[in-house]
């Protein structure tokens, strides 16, 4: 009896499994896209991260790769030096510079760099290791690959002569680990191993320079992964090790030489970590072993436990532009196809939530470099990097605005970890107090990308554009403490460096000497080294405007106060050139070079609409024409390289409420700079980078609210066609939630959630036909030039319904 009873429960048992097995779907994620063609290279891979760790996965169904990643993973090439005393030749470099001689000026920190040794450059960030899972090749019935935005989970499912199986990969939020699940309706045999990223042959002495060996083994519940790095400087990275723990429900496994062998099992889970390294004599996998074994064995626990995090930032904001449901449902190679032509409403929503993901996924322990988080190549472009003068900007661009701010502390503690070496910068590089931020750094703050031509030693914006992400977080979340503690104090040591910096000419005005336009230079000088660069001046300006606004909320500093209003007072004047386009160097005999990818000119308007310029026709007219000369520059080159001076150009039109053209720069960004595997690039079809992943988003909400602390505009820059839509979640200026904002032909539904009790003035698109508060209808008498005082309570639901004229 008891042999009947064990002999029906295995019957039973098996019967659910194969059931279970059997429901494996080709279905498409609600927020998500579906491929249907494997990557061709690392860069179209499916996509996953946790900010820390992160996944990228490619390669065809029966012999996949997986390349991971992690965040601290800067190979230690370089012994931080201090930095070159450029401060020492400052007059020599300016006299040079007032003559004209700008070439002979741009040798002068080189000169510097040789005469003291300074050798180094930026230390790399690199892959971690790849796993491979290998399966016997059968001829495929179906494919998809697929990644869903709200879960996180990349997944690939095929259908062969022996069945249908599924493979499902997520970085953990809540565990710190990667996640794999394989499961299949039929029994599933195949290789697991970790490996070292291939080599390509001009690689192999950058690799012998930094690595001392790498060593995979294979046990049979563990594989591992061990790194040692040729180069151990003080409180630098030795190496860095990685474990993956290997659970079978069924089947057998055998270790085979570094790989383990698994036959007939009925499912496979795997659970990685890594960690880095800084002393290579404790290795730290035995204590990553225990932690694995710690977890729970139920992928759907811990993807749960994941998803309660992740999509708690995903879910905060949704587009819908009213798309074709059938463009909706086609696969992102027909989607990126079809764009080709026109530029679906299907497309530019999908962007949109990839954008976001992908920003989520990359931000943790630090803020997203040109790669976000990701890496399938050991020599990647610029090094991987983080790039102030552009690139890093764009890609932190919208994660306040789409209601995620607390990323914004991956990147606020990056620089803050890196104050001691950013004060040595400014007072070795230029003689001065405060900060200097460079314009390249890695995994410490020197300076240490410049030459003859890219004389970057010479821009002196960077920290000032960061400390308007500090103040810029004040503004969204009204944290006091954080303005306080942490974005004022910055802010102060920002400004710190353009009082002891600019120096006055004859007519009382600063001088900005050096300067630097990034990447450009005059069209009648060969050189980048210059004086007054506009994207200088417009930097000051509003680094003092913010930090008498900030002293004021904090009723600090009066005499500081004072002398920022009088500094403002003495910066050279916004000019219209001979062109009639926004001049980029303030300085006299400096002419125009219009054809170029850089829009650094228009700083002023990236982040919000500078009244200097909104207020001043003449200038707004020049900024107009611009965007207009920038734009044909683009269609043009068909797009060209560097997407994130196209956020920076469709920001700059929404702000100036220029809705067509910066749609143009929607659908520049939206059809011509995403993989098959919706990751974004920096160039028309190649480069993977993440600029535009965060660059997108913000250009789009900026186009359908903006807001300051006391104002809210609704759809500012709305293009015809986008006549229908609804914007879900949004975080304006003031902690106001902009929970809905719908719209259709001449009527709007918003509705407002407010932090904190206050009131803005709303302002409308149009005239207004009728306007109604919680059902309620406002006298007409009280909207003046479309605009309306609105009163919002604190954390109470208001809900405006507008008829337009």
């Amino acid at each position: 009896m008891m042999k009947f009873r064990l002999s029906l429960l295995f019957f039973l048992t098996t019967l659910f499994t194969n059931l279970c097995a059997q429901t494996i779907p080709f279905t498409a994620p609600a927020r998500g896209f579906v491929s249907t063609a494997p990557a061709s290279n690392w860069s179209h891979a499916l996509l996953s991260g946790n900010g820390t760790l992160a996944a990228m996965v490619m390669g065809q169904p029966h012999a996949e790769t997986l390349i991971f990643s992690q965040a601290d993973l800067y190979i230690p090439l370089n012994e931080p030096k201090t930095p070159i005393n450029q401060g020492s030749r400052m007059e020599e470099i300016r006299k040079l510079l007032l003559e004209g001689k700008g070439e002979t000026a741009a040798r002068i920190p080189v000169d510097q760099r040789n005469k003291e040794g300074f050798d180094i450059g930026r230390d790399p960030y690199i892959p971690a290791f790849d796993m491979h899972i290998d399966q016997q090749a059968l001829n495929l019935k179906k494919y998809q690959r697929s990644v869903n935005f709200e879960t996180g989970e990349a997944m690939v499912t095929w259908a062969d002569e022996k069945g249908t199986f599924e493979r499902r990969v997520f970085v953990s939020r809540a565990d710190s680990v990667i996640v794999i699940s394989i499961k299949g309706n039929a029994k599933i045999s195949t290789t697991l191993d970790f490996a070292q990223r291939p080599i390509e042959a001009e690689q192999a002495d950058f690799v012998k320079t930094g690595v001392a060996e790498a060593k995979a083994t294979a046990e049979p519940d563990f594989l591992t992964f061990q790194c040692k790095f040729k180069n151990h400087y003080k409180d630098g990275l030795q190496g860095y090790e990685g474990a993956g723990r290997v659970l079978l429900k069924g089947g057998k496994v055998e270790v085979v030489g570094q790989k383990l062998q698994i036959t007939d099992a009925d499912e496979i889970l795997v659970l990685i970590q890594i960690k880095p390294s800084k002393n290579w004599s404790q290795s730290k996998l035995a204590a990553m072993k225990a932690q694995l074994n710690d977890l729970s064995t139920d992928y759907s626990v811990l993807r749960d436990r994941h998803v309660s995090i992740h999509n708690k930032l995903f879910s905060r904001s949704r587009l819908h532009l009213n798309a074709d449901p059938a463009s909706g449902q086609l696969n992102s190679e027909a989607l990126l196809a079809q764009s080709k032509t026109s530029v679906p409403a299907a497309l530019i929503e999908k962007v949109y939530d990839a954008g976001r993901y992908n920003i989520i996924s990359a931000m943790g322990k630090n803020p997203p470099n040109l790669q976000g988080i990701w890496s399938g190549t050991w020599t990647a472009p610029w090094s991987a990097d983080f790039t102030h003068d552009g690139n890093l900007p764009a890609a932190i661009a919208s994660v306040l605005s789409s209601n995620m701010p607390e990323l914004m502390d991956a990147y606020f503690r990056y620089l803050e970890d890196k104050m001691p070496t950013f004060r040595e910068n400014a007072r070795l590089l230029y003689g001065a107090e405060g900060i200097h931020i460079p314009a390249h750094t890695s995994n410490n703050g020197l300076d240490t990308d410049f030459g003859e031509i890219w004389c970057l030693t010479y821009w002196t914006g960077a920290a000032g554009w960061a400390a308007d992400f500090f103040y810029d977080y004040y503004q969204y979340t009204q944290n006091r403490e954080f303005l306080k503690s942490r974005a004022y104090p910055f802010m102060k040591e920002a400004a710190a460096f353009y009082e002891s910096f600019l120096t006055t000419g004859p007519d009382g005005k600063y001088i900005f000497n050096p300067s630097y336009s990034p990447e450009n230079n005059p069209a009648n000088a060969k050189s980048q080294a210059v004086i007054n660069a506009t994207m200088d001046v417009m930097i000051a300006r509003q680094l003092l405007n913010n930090c008498i606004a900030a002293a004021k909320t904090l009723a600090l500093d009066a005499p500081k106060v004072k002398l920022w209003t009088e500094m403002l007072s003495k910066m050279p004047e916004y000019e219209v050139a001979s062109d009639g386009t926004l001049r980029e160097w303030l300085w006299p005999g400096l002419e125009e070079n219009m054809p170029h990818r850089h829009v650094s000119q228009l700083y002023a308007l990236y982040n919000k609409a500078d009244s200097a310029i909104t207020g001043n026709p003449a200038l707004l007219a020049a900024v107009n024409k611009t965007i207009d000369g920038k734009m044909k520059f683009r269609e043009d080159e068909g797009g060209g390289e560097m997407s994130f001076g196209l956020v920076q150009l469709g920001l700059a039109a929404a702000h100036i409420g220029e809705a067509e053209k910066a749609k143009t720069a929607v659908d520049f960004l939206s059809s011509k700079y995403w993989s098959t595997g919706m990751g974004s690039f920096h160039n028309v079809g190649e480069l993977f980078n993440t600029d535009i992943s965060g660059g997108l988003p913000a250009v789009i909400l900026e186009m359908l609210v903006y807001s300051e602390q006391d104002m809210i505009k609704l759809l500012p820059a709305l293009p015809k066609a986008w006549n229908k839509g609804k914007l879900e979640g949004a975080l304006l200026r003031g902690n106001i939630q902009l929970q809905q904002l719908e719209w259709a032909d001449k009527r709007i539904k918003v509705t407002l959630r407010s932090g904190v009790r206050r009131q803005v003035n709303l302002v409308m698109p149009a005239e207004v036909e009728q306007l109604k508060i919680n059902g309620f209808t406002v006298s007409n008498n009280r909207i003046k030039d479309r605009k309306f005082l609105l009163n919002l309570p604190q954390t109470r639901e208001v809900n405006l319904e507008i008829t337009l004229k």
